[in-house]
């Protein structure tokens, strides 16, 4: 199950500053955005930054979940700030790692390198501690849980909104948050799944479902085989 419930809840936040899609507001300073960075796609769903910085061909650009959008072209804007305009559109996206490329417009935003974040890392391996940053649950960690080429499983709390998100550990940026499901490493186990609720609070643990993401190296190295927008990304 991948995070789209509480996107489709984002709608009645956009309806009232709706125009700022249609008419970006005046010349005003360009806003950070980065790592964790809570936005609207398409004025619908709501999702979460994985990463900001720049690609080989020195493009402005970001990375989030693929299942955010429908469709490429679609516009993106904050979704704390929708009155700063479209902050640019998706310019590509691949189902299978779950991710899509934010193509920035440079006169409405600045990527930023999000706090604490020394660099990228190599997907987590059973036991570790990773984190997660999200739009609904914000700041939680959990132990990994497994780890199948490049997605991984951990016991992160991470709900609708929090998709696209970034997963890191020891301050390095290792995953970008897709959804909630059981690792298959779980064996019988696993058929709790359908049973198990996304988690809203960390209060909730154990009883969630646990996060998958896939491995962020994975996801740029995927781009740049690709030579798509978000090529030789390197962070802001």
């Amino acid at each position: 199950m991948r995070f789209t419930g509480l996107a489709k809840l984002a709608v009645t936040v956009v309806m009232a500053g709706a125009t700022a899609l249609a008419a970006p507001a005046a010349a005003q300073a360009a806003v950070p955005v980065g790592g964790g960075t809570p936005v609207l796609v398409n004025g619908v769903a709501g999702c979460t930054l994985t990463a900001a910085g720049y690609d080989a061909a020195g493009t402005p650009v970001a990375f989030t979940a693929a299942h955010c959008s429908e469709r490429i072209n679609a516009p993106v804007i904050l979704r704390n700030d929708p009155g700063a305009g479209v902050i640019g559109t998706v310019a590509t996206r691949n189902e299978i790692l779950d991710y899509s490329v934010i193509r920035l417009n440079p006169g409405v935003v600045v990527p930023v390198r999000q706090a604490g974040v020394s660099g990228r890392g190599p997907a987590p391996e059973f036991g570790d501690v990773v984190c997660k940053d999200g739009l609904s649950t914000g700041h939680t960690c959990g132990i990994t849980w497994q780890r199948d080429g490049a997605k991984f499983w951990s016991h992160a709390c991470a709900g609708y909104g929090d998709s696209g998100g970034p997963v890191t550990r020891d301050g390095r940026l290792v995953g970008l948050l897709s959804g909630g499901h059981m690792p298959p490493a779980a064996g019988s186990v696993g058929s709790l799944g359908p049973v198990l609720p996304s988690c809203l609070h960390p209060a909730q643990s154990p009883l969630f479902l646990p996060a998958l993401a896939y491995s962020f190296d994975a996801i740029v190295a995927d781009a740049t085989d690709r030579n798509w927008p978000g090529s030789g990304f390197r962070m802001a």
